[in-house]
């Protein structure tokens, strides 16, 4: 028991004991089982990591939450919650696009259709298997980097899975961070990057606040518990359609959600009642004029964080998807994920976002965050270019909508900056220091 203790602590040898049994994480290039939380391979290997868990069958428990697909998730146990995937038959916008069996997974808040997630976006499935799994690792801290969408979720899951979040934000994106009114806040503290509104910025003080204080950042895309969180989307699908969609869209800034939904979709074909299945063909769009994955697709180029607007200073229509360096060449990555599904990459302009997402809420009486807007029109695309048939099953992830509504609900509490730091100043930031200090 010397190993479980040395990696899980004294007090989560049976916890830690349990979760061994329960999956490994292994490199996709060379094989090696690594530690449950580890975010890149010991052997240098240029690759993702990835779950393998014991159970092999698809096996939904009872929980009324995304904690039902706990067997795939890659912590001890759940979290009372409202956060899971909702899947909704879109009959109206189907019908508008000429598609007779379009379904999304709406994660955001739509009581009428069960969807009740707090932050109103599917950032909340990455948050809470994060938390819980490193509370199982004894790891009450952690910083994580956002441009508003994931700090919302990673703020609120905070004290559902008591742990403490540093959550570092572009200044300019302040204005996203905020949680239904009643929420508790304790357990969150909110770091600026004064004067930015990029999402690198935010990247690059993180990864500084963790390496100068000592605490865990919680990894990005190369964190399987985010992952498996987002892959939930996919397994719920399968859960009320009973089989895979033909066809997946999301709008991508990093590819995360996307990367998860091909391996859930690998997992499923795992089990008896999907074997044999296509696997669904992945497409995936981004905000014009920023533009890295789209071009690199397009292109057979790597990702180039220095030219990734088409045209520089233009407004981006869904800035939460302004990510420069997504994992896009990496083993297990963007752009195997495209390959492998067959998939493709759309170009989305603001004034053909904008058509979508008024559609879809004239249609279907709910509104979409502007990603998700990205999304409806990038189907819109597809199905005019004949890439999608009219009958075939088609899975549409609405990554965040019900903005509006939930306003109306709960009202909302705006959360201020506890600390700004300039950005490259951090090495003599006396802020900065204090900050560890206070942790």
């Amino acid at each position: 028991m010397e190993l479980l203790k040395s990696r899980f602590g004294g007090t989560e040898t049976c916890r830690g004991a349990r979760l061994l049994a329960k999956f490994t994480v292994v490199c996709l290039e060379c094989g090696r089982t690594h530690a449950a939380l580890a975010l890149r391979c010991d052997n240098g290997c240029n690759s993702l990591l990835r779950t393998q868990y014991a159970a092999k069958s698809f096996r939904p428990g009872a929980a009324a939450n995304l904690f039902r697909f706990l067997d795939w998730l890659p912590c001890s146990d759940g979290l009372e919650t409202t956060v899971g995937p909702v899947i909704h038959r879109c009959e109206r916008f189907g019908r508008r696009l000429g598609l007779a069996r379009l379904f999304c997974c709406f994660n955001g808040y739509w009581p009428e259709i069960g969807a009740r997630n707090p932050t109103c976006t599917f950032k909340d499935f990455e948050a809470l298997p994060t938390l819980r799994a490193f509370a199982d690792a004894g790891r009450r801290r952690i910083v994580v980097a956002s441009a508003g969408n994931t700090a919302r979720a990673f703020a609120h899951a905070a004290a559902a899975a008591a742990v403490d979040v540093d959550v570092v934000v572009p200044e300019g994106m302040l204005h996203r961070l905020w949680l239904p009114a009643s929420q508790p806040v304790d357990r969150v503290r909110v770091i600026a990057v004064k004067g930015s509104s990029d999402y690198n910025a935010a990247i690059q003080m993180a990864d500084e606040i963790a390496r100068r204080c000592a605490i865990a950042t919680e990894g990005g895309a190369r964190n399987v518990a985010r992952r498996d969180g987002l892959g939930t989307v996919m397994l719920e699908a399968a859960r009320m359609l009973g089989r895979l969609p033909r066809h997946y869209f999301q709008a991508v800034g990093s590819g995360t959600g996307a990367i998860a939904a091909f391996e859930a979709a690998l997992r499923l074909t795992g089990d008896r009642r999907f074997a044999g299945a296509a696997m669904p063909r992945l497409h995936l769009s981004q905000s014009s004029p920023f533009l890295p994955i789209h071009r690199a697709w397009r292109d057979r180029t790597a990702v180039d964080p220095a030219a990734s607007w088409d045209r520089p200073g233009e407004e981006v229509y869904a800035s939460v998807l302004a990510n420069r360096n997504p994992p896009y060449a990496l083993r297990g990555g963007v752009r195997d994920a495209l390959a492998a599904s067959g998939g493709d990459v759309y170009a989305v302009s603001a004034g053909s976002a904008h058509e979508a997402g008024q559609a879809f809420a004239d249609a279907e009486g709910i509104d979409l965050d502007p990603a998700a807007a990205v999304a409806a029109a990038s189907l819109a695309q597809a199905v005019a270019a004949g890439a999608v048939a009219a009958g075939d099953l088609v899975l549409l992830n609405v990554t965040g909508g019900g903005f509006e509504r939930l306003r109306r609900d709960y009202g909302l509490r705006q959360l201020a900056a506890d600390l700004v730091l300039e950005p490259g100043d951090v090495e003599g930031a006396a802020a900065l220091t204090a900050l560890c200090a206070t942790g």
